[in-house]
């Protein structure tokens, strides 16, 4: 026996509205988790890995390329402070 299925049609502005919320509803339970276990991720770097050098420098020349990107295109970058103030 099969599990019927369904297909929905959804606008792309509703599916980016919902794929906002989800992430911002995310990002909410993240940041109150974080405040609870009271750890800096400063203070706890258990979450690095071994040192890796080319590794680093790959990830360092992708955040250039994408930090290039956001300067030209203003559409995709917020201040941290507008960005809080969202969430």
């Amino acid at each position: 026996m099969s599990t019927p299925e369904a297909a929905i049609t959804i606008s792309l502005t509703d599916l980016e509205g919902l794929i906002r919320r989800v992430v911002r509803e995310a990002i909410r339970e993240e940041l109150a988790r974080a405040r609870t276990e009271g750890a800096s991720i400063l203070e706890d770097w258990a979450h690095e890995g071994p040192d890796d050098r080319v590794g680093d420098e790959e990830l360092l020349a992708e955040a250039l390329v994408m930090s290039e990107q956001y300067r030209k295109d203003k559409e995709g970058w917020k201040h941290w402070e507008a960005f809080k103030s969202e969430v």
